[in-house]
């Protein structure tokens, strides 16, 4: 089985080489690994990017330069970074996508758990994992009492409280159980951006949203948040392997408020 994994990328080189390895790492599938530049320098960097290729055959490096997509959104990052990588999932050819960020690493069986448990859910179009948090020297990053991510710090402690009762945060733990479901008629749509397969007819119907609201905005509501939503208003069954196979380097854009 084939996975096309989609990484968006600029300036971060050595982050990028990790996510590369990683992906070229991958045990039990093959793994084609898109790596989409936002005018990206070292991947405009003739050399650089012949000597990356060289270095990881799996992969296919595309530069997005000014005026090469005269659509994409300017003003507001997740919008950009939706567009960029609804691109990579463009070139994909594969029964499955997957994504990673480029500060970010998979366990070698991330995306073979997966692909088995798509193929054994009758069903599911998206299968995710969960993830370990970790500071940017490698060691466990446990978010006690608050939530990182939430856009008001004020509210971090509730909004921890409220996500622990769900299970999604545990007391003295790295792991995030990342979670997509309704309940009671509301929407939980906490699954990271690195933890998700998907069909690739399932992204060709619901890609990354790029237009967000005034309010969404307000919220700094990311691209993988507001792609699971949509996943879950189209009413598409999603499968979780309860694995953290997903190393989430904390300090990137999302979390960049969190202590590392």
């Amino acid at each position: 089985m084939t996975v096309t994994v989609v990484t968006p990328t600029k300036g971060r080189p050595d982050l990028l080489e990790r996510a590369l390895r990683s992906v070229a790492a991958q045990e039990g599938v093959s793994a084609v690994h898109v790596v989409v530049g936002d005018d990206c320098p070292h991947l405009g960097d003739e050399d650089r990017r012949r000597a990356l290729e060289a270095e990881f055959p799996h992969a296919r490096f595309v530069n997005v330069r000014p005026g090469d997509h005269p659509g994409m959104p300017q003003d507001y990052l997740p919008a950009r970074l939706a567009h960029l990588r609804n691109f990579g999932i463009s070139l994909a050819d594969t029964p499955y996508v997957a994504h990673l960020d480029d500060d970010n690493a998979y366990a070698p069986d991330h995306l073979r758990s997966l692909v088995d448990l798509l193929e054994r859910t009758p069903g599911a179009e998206v299968a995710h994992s969960w993830r370990r948090l970790l500071t940017h020297d490698g060691a466990d990053y446990v978010p006690d009492g608050e939530d990182p991510w939430h856009p008001i710090p004020r509210q971090r402690a509730a909004s921890y409280r409220s996500l622990a009762e769900q299970g999604v945060f545990v007391p003295g733990s790295s792991v995030v159980r990342d979670a997509m479901r309704v309940i009671d008629g509301k929407l939980l749509s906490r699954v990271d951006t690195n933890e998700l397969l998907i069909r690739r007819e399932t992204h060709a119907r619901i890609p990354f949203p790029t237009t967000y609201t005034v309010w969404q905005r307000i919220l700094e509501t990311t691209e993988d948040m507001a792609l699971c939503q949509e996943l879950l208003r189209h009413g598409v069954s999603t499968a979780c392997s309860e694995r953290p196979t997903v190393d989430y380097y904390m300090g990137g854009f999302s979390n960049a408020a969190a202590l590392v």
